[in-house]
């Protein structure tokens, strides 16, 4: 029983005096279903925050009379993860309840909102094991690695965004990063997003694009516009220039014996979890999702609200971390927060959590407000490298956002 098993655990940490294999796994006492084990587990963390050690089995004895500590033999790493597999059970079978009494009450929304939250609240329990590495242990294999990336066609340690200036000093989009994307409104952050989405997929990845501030069917004539080179406004309107028809064409012809690229839809992955599912299912080297702000929190149920914002890039965050893959997002800055005409982390809209969560901040701004052929592409803030701009050509006429060619 899972009761027996939470007192054995218990008894373990007890009789071992060892709590660190429990503490690493993030073990809390509402992991409990037992009331007493509850109890005894809040006391042990109490005691061992006020005097660094474990209590001792007569001091539980003598503050639980009544609670039975076990002789055990078991791994605690069994113990744990046998007791998170047993909690994580438990909470589907309450999630799938829960959802079943709003749809037996016709609340089919509800039911899914009931279902998504399970969800996210799922992800957190059960912290896999410490990642804790010994640096001083085969050292000498890390002058391997540095070999390897040496000798790499481009020098990057991660994914090239296509934008040179940027890839250097980043070494490219790298696995488990959170990178985001911001620009006052109108600027072109999701015609960025989708550049690079185009430009890595140049190179031999499989991009997922996810966007919230358009239609599909809107990103695929953007898509289609940069890829052949062409005008955007005359795609649109089916009046190609005689030489645009037959770049377009061969663009497409040449995309049938590509690898893929994706645009999902965002109904289906509004949430973190839902753009999870979509993840598992397509299997993208990268994930973009564009417009991030429109997204919906599983756990408070709202959109666009500070606590909403927090919640939706710590979950994206864990999301790269867990699929080990990089994850780019787009959000908008605030007019009134921009110091200087410079666009910078905070004057990131309503949460202060993208700047905390991201790894790599770009940041995209006109140089003149009243020229709309070139941009100006910074790192605005990143974990392991300095700032670097880049001067855009941003040529609508001609499908072309790139840098600007060097002498």
């Amino acid at each position: 029983m899972s009761i027996d098993l939470e007192a054995r655990l218990i008894s373990k940490v007890i009789r071992s005096k060892d709590v660190m294999p429990v503490l690493e796994y993030g073990l809390q006492p509402d992991w409990f279903y037992d009331d007493d084990s509850r109890i005894v587990w809040k006391f042990i963390l109490d005691h061992v925050g006020k005097y660094q050690e474990v209590p001792s089995p007569q001091i539980v004895k003598e503050n639980f009379p009544t609670y039975k500590l076990f002789e055990v033999d078991d791994n605690v790493e069994y113990m744990l993860d046998n007791l998170v597999d047993r909690r994580k059970r438990q909470k589907i079978i309450e999630v799938v309840q829960d959802a079943a009494e709003e749809i037996s009450q016709g609340n089919h929304v509800q039911a899914i909102e009931v279902v998504s939250r399970g969800i996210a609240s799922l992800t957190d329990e059960g912290v896999s094991k410490t990642s804790d590495i010994n640096l001083s242990k085969d050292a000498t294999t890390r002058y391997d690695d540095y070999l390897e990336l040496k000798n790499r066609p481009n020098g990057l340690l991660g994914i090239p965004t296509g934008f040179n200036t940027i890839d250097l000093a980043t070494a490219g989009l790298q696995p488990g990063q959170l990178i985001t994307i911001i620009a006052p409104p109108k600027t072109g952050k999701s015609i960025l997003s989708l550049q690079v989405a185009v430009n890595l997929h140049e190179d031999g990845y499989v991009p997922m694009y996810q966007s919230f501030e358009m239609f599909n069917s809107e990103q695929k004539n953007r898509h289609d516009a940069m890829r052949a080179g062409i005008s955007h406004g005359r795609l649109i309107r089916g009046a190609l220039k005689v030489d645009e028809e037959v770049r377009y064409k061969k663009a497409l012809e040449r995309m049938e014996n590509m690898h893929n690229f994706y645009l999902t839809d965002s109904p289906s992955a509004s949430t973190v979890s839902g753009l999870y599912a979509k993840i598992e299912k397509l299997q993208p080297d990268i994930v973009f999702v564009d417009g991030v702000y429109l997204m919906v929190d599983e756990i408070s149920g709202e959109r666009n609200t500070p606590q909403a914002l927090t919640n939706i890039t710590r979950s994206l965050k864990k999301l790269a971390q867990q699929i080990q893959k990089p994850v780019i997002i787009t959000t908008q800055v605030l007019n009134w927060k921009i110091r200087g005409g410079k666009v910078t982390a905070s004057a990131i809209g309503y949460s202060s959590s993208f700047e905390q969560d991201s790894d790599v901040i770009l940041s995209l701004e006109r140089q003149d407000a009243e020229d709309d052929t070139s941009r100006i592409l910074r790192i605005a803030s990143s974990r392991n490298c300095g700032p670097a701009e880049v001067d855009l050509l941003w040529d609508w006429e001609n499908g072309k956002f790139q840098e600007y060619a060097t002498p």
